[in-house]
C-alpha cells in the first residue's frame, strides 16, 4: 500500500491507495498535532506555552514549548525583546517561564552548540504548510559542518526553480538551530539573510565546521595511525638522475616521493615563491600528443587551481618545458590510502564512512567548477597526521585524454578497477563517473577488496554490466543500509548512482550519524 501526505497548517491529510489500483484514494484526516483535530482544540492546546531564556554561545537563547514539543527557539541579545517576539507569535497563549521544566530540551540544544552532539533530537510541535514541511525536513538532512544552496534545497524537495520559496520557508522557520536554516547559502557562496542576524549565522556555521572537523579527525587519528617508519619509495637510476635538476627554470627537484603509471613525483623547491611543492613529471608515453587536448587540460587545471578546499590538494601550475610535461601541486605530508589499506587490510566502519564523506566533499568542490577527476583511487588519496583526507592528481587523467575518444586504439584515462563502465567503454563521463570511483574506494576500504576484477578493461566492463549481487551485501561488518548505498554507487547504470558527490556525502552522513 502506498501513502502520500499533504500537510496543511492545521491537519495532515493521509491519502491511502491500495497498491495496483487506480481508483480514487480514500481520505482520512489526521491532525498535524495529534489529539487536537479541531481549531477550537488547537487554540486550547496552544493557550499554554512554557518558555525559558538562558545564555548560549550565540547570545541569549529562548526555548518555548507546548506539552507536545518545542514550538519556538529564538536567538537574541535581550530577554525582553525575545519575550515580546514570543507574545507576538502567540498573542492568545498563556506564557509561563519554566526553566526547570524545559531544562532537558534546552540542554540538548546547548550540547549541540558546544559540539557535543551532531544532531538535536527533541520533539517539535510546529504548524507548517506542505512545502514548508518538506523544506524543513530537507534542512535537517544537511550534515553538521556543511551547507547547501537555496537552489539545491529546492531540487531536493522536488521543486526545481523554487529557490525563492525555499528562502521564504527558511525565513519563517520558528525553531533556530533545531531546523538548521543557517546551513542554506546563496549560489555564489554568500550567506544571505538570517532571521537572527547574519553575524550569528556566520558564527554558527564556523562553530559547526570546527566541531565536525574535530570529531572526524579524532576518529581518523585513532584508526589511521601513520607508519612509525615510512620506507623510501624505490627509485630508478633515471629518476634518481633528475634530483637536483631545475624544471622550467624554477622548480628544483630535491627528493623522490613516488612513481606511478602516469609519472614520477618529487618534492621540489619553488625558487620564485621560496616554498616546498610537489612536482609530478608526466611520462611521455602516457600523454596525448594532441595540442588541442593539452590546451583543454590547461584550461581545466586553471579552473581547478582556483578551488581552495581542505580536502583537495591544490594545483599551482601546469606546463611544458622541452620534453617535460609537469604538474605542480601543494606539498602534503601524509600517507596514501593505498599504503594504509596494505598495512591494515580494511578500515574500521566509522573511519571508512568519514573518509568516504571527505572524499565526496573534495569531489563536489571541483565538480562545481565543471571539472571531473577521472582517476580517483587509493594511491591518489592522502591522509595527514592531523586526520584529514587530501585528494590529489586532478588533471592527470585529463592529460591522457578525457573527451569522447575515437574508440579505435582507445586507452581508458585512469585506473581500470576504479573506473565506471562508461569510461572503460570510451563513452561520455559526468560527475556520476567520479561517484562510481568513490564507491569503489569505499567498498575496498570496508572489505579489503575491490568489487570488480578482470584482466582487461573490456572484460572488466562486462563484469560490471552483468550487475550481479556484490559480496558486500553479505558482509556482517557492514550495515545493510551502507552496503545498499555502496552497491548503488558502483551500479553500471549511472541513473542508479547518487546524483552527485554531495548526495552521496549526505547519505553517508545519515548512515553514520
Amino acid at each position: 500500500m502506498t501513502t502520500a501526505k499533504i500537510i496543511t497548517p492545521r491537519t495532515t491529510r493521509v491519502y491511502r491507495r491500495p497498491s495496483g489500483t487506480s481508483g480514487k484514494p480514500r481520505r482520512r484526516n489526521v491532525p498535524l498535532f495529534p489529539g487536537a483535530g479541531s481549531a477550537k482544540a488547537l487554540r486550547a492546546r496552544r493557550s499554554a506555552i512554557r518558555y525559558a531564556v538562558l545564555d548560549s554561545p550565540l547570545g541569549r537563547l529562548l526555548v518555548a514549548a507546548t506539552k507536545r514539543g518545542l514550538c519556538g527557539v529564538r536567538l537574541g541579545d535581550s530577554d525582553a525583546a525575545l519575550e515580546a517576539e514570543l507574545r507576538a507569535e502567540f498573542p492568545q497563549a498563556r506564557l509561563a517561564r519554566d526553566p526547570a521544566g524545559l531544562g532537558r530540551w534546552a540542554r540538548e540544544i546547548l550540547r549541540h552548540l558546544e559540539g557535543e552532539t551532531p544532531r538535536i533530537n527533541v520533539p517539535l510541535d510546529l504548524r507548517a504548510t506542505a512545502f514548508q514541511q518538506r523544506v524543513w525536513d530537507a534542512l535537517r538532512e544537511i550534515p553538521r559542518g556543511q551547507t547547501r544552496t537555496y537552489a539545491e534545497i529546492a531540487e531536493a524537495v522536488g521543486a526545481p526553480g523554487a529557490a525563492r520559496a525555499v528562502a521564504r520557508a527558511c525565513a519563517t522557520n520558528p525553531v533556530a538551530v533545531v531546523v538548521p536554516c543557517h546551513r542554506v547559502i546563496r549560489g555564489d557562496g554568500g550567506l544571505a539573510g538570517y532571521r537572527w542576524g547574519v553575524a550569528r549565522k556566520s558564527a554558527l556555521l564556523e562553530r559547526e565546521r570546527r566541531h565536525a572537523e574535530a570529531a572526524e579527525a579524532d576518529v581518523l587519528r585513532a584508526a589511521l595511525p601513520r607508519p612509525a617508519a615510512a620506507s623510501l619509495a624505490p627509485i630508478s637510476p633515471t629518476e634518481s638522475s633528475r634530483l637536483g635538476q631545475l624544471v622550467a627554470g624554477r622548480y628544483e627537484l630535491r627528493r623522490h616521493l613516488g612513481s606511478g603509471a602516469m609519472g614520477v613525483v618529487y618534492q621540489a623547491h619553488d625558487r620564485v615563491l621560496d616554498e616546498t611543492v610537489a612536482l609530478k613529471l608526466l611520462r611521455s608515453d602516457q600523454l596525448s600528443g594532441d595540442a588541442e587536448q593539452l590546451a583543454r587540460v590547461i584550461d581545466e587545471v586553471r579552473l581547478t587551481r582556483r578551488v581552495t578546499h581542505p580536502n583537495v590538494v591544490r594545483i599551482h601550475d601546469v606546463g611544458a618545458t622541452g620534453d617535460d610535461r609537469f604538474l605542480v601541486m601543494e606539498y602534503v605530508e601524509g600517507t596514501s590510502l593505498a599504503q594504509i589499506l596494505a598495512a591494515r587490510g580494511r578500515l574500521p566502519l566509522a573511519a571508512a564512512v568519514i573518509l568516504g564523506m571527505q572524499l565526496c566533499r573534495a569531489l563536489e568542490a571541483v565538480h562545481r567548477r565543471g571539472v571531473l577527476h577521472r582517476d580517483v583511487k587509493p594511491e591518489n588519496i592522502l591522509v595527514t597526521a592531523e586526520g584529514q583526507l587530501k585528494l590529489s592528481d586532478f588533471g592527470v587523467a585529463a592529460l591522457r585524454g578525457a573527451g569522447v575518444p575515437d574508440r579505435a586504439g582507445f586507452t581508458p584515462p585512469g585506473t581500470p578497477s576504479y573506473m565506471a563502465p562508461e569510461l572503460l567503454l570510451g563513452e561520455r563521463a559526468d560527475v556520476r563517473s567520479d561517484v562510481f570511483a568513490a564507491g569503489v574506494v569505499l567498498y575496498e576500504s570496508l572489505t579489503g577488496r575491490r568489487p570488480f576484477e578482470a584482466p582487461t578493461p573490456t572484460t572488466l566492463a562486462a563484469s560490471m554490466l552483468r550487475g550481479k549481487r556484490l559480496p558486500i551485501a553479505d558482509d556482517r561488518g557492514v550495515p545493510h543500509a551502507l552496503s545498499q548505498l555502496i552497491s548503488a554507487a558502483v551500479a553500471a547504470d549511472p541513473e542508479r548512482r547518487p546524483a552527485s558527490a554531495a548526495a552521496f556525502h549526505d547519505e553517508l552522513a545519515a548512515i553514520g550519524a
